[in-house]
Formats: C-alpha cells, sequence, structure tokens
C-alpha cells in the first residue's frame, strides 16, 4: 500500500537563505481555484448543497471570498463580497430547515452557528444592517443551549458540532466586529459547562487526565473531534486573559493538567495518538492531519506557550513542525482538514511564533507541492472538492495568508488575538 504522505523533494531551509516567491505566481494560483469553484459549484441549486455549512458547505466557500475581500494583496482579483453574498444566502436558506433543533444552534463548523457567523461579516460590510443584526441575533441563539448540561452519548464538547467550536466562532466574532457582540461571561459561562462535562466524563470512565471527552464513543485526542481542540479553546477564554476576570472563574489547573497529559503524549517523531483508547490497543496508526495528530496539535500547544511560557510547549511544537516537514505532503489532497494547506499552516504558525525564517521557507515549499507533477498525479480527490476544509476553498485562505504571513492564522484559529 502506497504511503499517506509524498517523500517531500525539497531540501530544507540553510542559515542566511534568501527566501523567494512570487507574488504574481501566488495570486495566479488563487485565480486557478477560484475560477474552479465559480466555474463548478452553482449555489442557487439546491441539489449542490444540502446543508450549507463552513467544513463542506457554501458558507465555507463564502467565507472565502470574505478573505479576499479583506486581504489588501486580493481585494481587486474579484467581486469577491458579490460573490460571498451569493453563497452565504444559499447556505442561510438551508439553515432555516434546521433552527428548530437546539444543538445545531451552537454547531458552528457542522451546522447553523457557523453559518450565521459568517453571514454577520458579510452583512457587516455590505452595511445591510438589518440582516445583520438577524443574523448575529441567530447566531446568539446558540449561546443558551451552549450553557445546559448536555451529556450525551454523541457528545456535544468538541470544535466539529459541539461547544468549542461555538466557542471559537464567537471569539472570531469578537476579533472581527467592534463592539464585540459575546461578552466576557457569556464566554466563561460556556467554558464552565465544557469544563464540568469534560471532569463528569473523566470521573465516570476513570480517565487518567482531569478533562476527558468523548464524540460518537471514541476518546478522541485531535483538533477537529477531541482533546487538544476543545482544550486550545479553553485556553482563549477570557478567564486567562483579562484582568477583570480575576479572580479566574475557571478551574484552570484541571485545565493545565490536562494540557500537560497531552502533551505527555507526544512521540519521538512529534506526533499523537488519535485517540486515548490507542494507549490501551497498542495502536500505531498516526495521522499527520489537522483533524487527528500534530498538524492540529500545534494550535493547542503554541497557544499553552503564549499563556504559561514554559518552553517544553515551544520545544512541542517544533518537534511536531519538524514530523509535517518530513511526513507532511498528504496524498489525500490540497485541503485544510486533511490535506497540504492544513498541514503548510503550521509552517505559517510558527512563522508569526518565532520569526525565524526556516518557517517561511517550508511554508512556500508547500505551496510549491500544489503544483507539482508528482502531487497532481498522485494525490486523492477530495469527496467536497471546492469546500474549506476538505477543498481548494481552504487552500485559497492558506494562499492569502501566505501573501501577508505576518497575519496569518488558520480558519477561526488565531491564537494571537486575545493579548
Amino acid at each position: 500500500m502506497d504511503k499517506r504522505y509524498l517523500d517531500n523533494p525539497f531540501a530544507d531551509y540553510q542559515d542566511g537563505q534568501e527566501i523567494e516567491y512570487d507574488e504574481e505566481h501566488v495570486k495566479n494560483l488563487i485565480c486557478t481555484y477560484v475560477d474552479a469553484i465559480l466555474e463548478t459549484t452553482q449555489p442557487s441549486n439546491e441539489n449542490e448543497d444540502h446543508r450549507g455549512d463552513l467544513y463542506v458547505g457554501n458558507s465555507g466557500i463564502a467565507y472565502m471570498f470574505w478573505r479576499l475581500s479583506r486581504s489588501e494583496k486580493t481585494n481587486d482579483l474579484y467581486p469577491a463580497l458579490d460573490h460571498a453574498q451569493t453563497y452565504i444566502r444559499s447556505a442561510k436558506a438551508n439553515a432555516n430547515r434546521y433552527k428548530k433543533r437546539p444543538s445545531e444552534r451552537y454547531a458552528f463548523l457542522c451546522g447553523n452557528a457557523g453559518i450565521y457567523a459568517v453571514s454577520a461579516v458579510i452583512s457587516k460590510d455590505l452595511n445591510k444592517t438589518e440582516d445583520f443584526e438577524s443574523d448575529l441575533a441567530n447566531f446568539r441563539d446558540g449561546i443558551a443551549p451552549a450553557r445546559e448540561f448536555v451529556f450525551t452519548k454523541h457528545g456535544c464538547d468538541e470544535v466539529l458540532v459541539g461547544r468549542a467550536g461555538y466557542l471559537s466562532g464567537c471569539y472570531w466574532l469578537n476579533d472581527v466586529l467592534t463592539p464585540k457582540p459575546i461578552s466576557d461571561d457569556e464566554l466563561i459561562s460556556i467554558c464552565e459547562i465544557t469544563i464540568t462535562s469534560g471532569r463528569e466524563y473523566s470521573k465516570q470512565n476513570k480517565a487518567p487526565l482531569p478533562l476527558m471527552y468523548q464524540y460518537h464513543g471514541t476518546e478522541y485526542l485531535g483538533a477537529a473531534h477531541g482533546l487538544c481542540g476543545i482544550l486550545h479553546m479553553l485556553i482563549e477564554s477570557p478567564g486567562y486573559t483579562r484582568e477583570s476576570c480575576r479572580p479566574p472563574r475557571l478551574d484552570l489547573l484541571d485545565i493545565k493538567k490536562s494540557i500537560d497529559y497531552f502533551l505527555s503524549l507526544q512521540d519521538v517523531e512529534g506526533n499523537f495518538p488519535v485517540a486515548l483508547e490507542d494507549l490501551k490497543t497498542g495502536r500505531e496508526k498516526r495521522l499527520v492531519h489537522w483533524c487527528h495528530g500534530a498538524p492540529g496539535a500545534v494550535y493547542l500547544l503554541a497557544r499553552a506557550y503564549l499563556v504559561y511560557r514554559e518552553d517544553k510547549y515551544l520545544t512541542a511544537v517544533r518537534l511536531a513542525a519538524d514530523l509535517v516537514w518530513n511526513k507532511g505532503f498528504l496524498r489525500k489532497g490540497p485541503g485544510i482538514c486533511h490535506g497540504v494547506a492544513g498541514n503548510g499552516y503550521v509552517f505559517l504558525l510558527l512563522y508569526r511564533l518565532t520569526k525565524e525564517p526556516k518557517y517561511l521557507y517550508r511554508a512556500v515549499k508547500f505551496m510549491d507541492l500544489l503544483t507539482n507533477s508528482d502531487f497532481k498525479d498522485r494525490a486523492r480527490i477530495p469527496d467536497r472538492p471546492h469546500s474549506l476544509y476538505e477543498g481548494v476553498a481552504g487552500t485559497v485562505c492558506y494562499l492569502i495568508d501566505l501573501l501577508e504571513p505576518s497575519k496569518a492564522h488558520f480558519p477561526f484559529m488565531d491564537i494571537f488575538h486575545q493579548k
């Protein structure tokens, strides 16, 4: 069986080496992907997108166009806000079908909350005040159910459909909207119930760390489905970062102990198990994806470094980045969830964190791979090839960030936003 990744065809950075990449080449690559999206997707066709969500639906494409409109490097390439409005309108039409479901109201990447959050920022930029207020109200409808203690067999805390994802949307809206639409008290109350959920599950299942969670019966550890994505959103809380919240209402010690337990699971290559159960079964499968493995864990560990200023977290992030450089040219495609662009984001994160040029060099080389003939011949086509997380809409976001690396951030996971 072929490996999950291609061998890295590039030499690594040498000290003093000049980093060169052509902005026009990057913009041309962006246009290639965006033109394919416009030619292939039909936002007005209900059969094209049954759900509309950020992960694989039209709201994810709308987010990509919004990102294009916000960048000084790309805002003249397309009438991006007009396209964003077209795609988000389709997504909202689908969202209306699910509005009565309480769980849908706070599901962010795979639910209504993400659709309305993106629609709110688009409406704001288009000066559509009535639409903006309606979109924001619909997003805020997720606050009440997110505060309820729900302990289900499916899980309700992780990033895709749970409270951690909703928190990521709250933090993002507070970053891009003025005044901030979600209060510190509201954020902390959601974090509190998330901690309660993790503590109760850990006690009931005798987990080896204070906070643990499950998703569809599996104790996942990754950024999309599991522990590190949840812990990351907890340490983004204003309980960690705002003087006004002292003494803190969150049980910070349980969070820190859980982060350190997760860190202890990093192997010598820099990777992590997919699930806690792997420690019992001896399962050797280690994935190098944002959703499972080191490329998603770096956001928790980098944020932990900024919060605690302990060198062990930065050491772990560097080790993870070396793993991605060696085994991160994924054959699964160009996307950000489990593809080349998502792994390239690791180096943009490290570049912002350390200002070391080797990480920008590596990020450029991951861009170069997208046009590599071996990659084109052997990469798989995702199920939703034009979407934000599986397809090229996410790749476009990566390329936008490559043009402005000092501002780069993986969608909805900007660790630098709270100082």
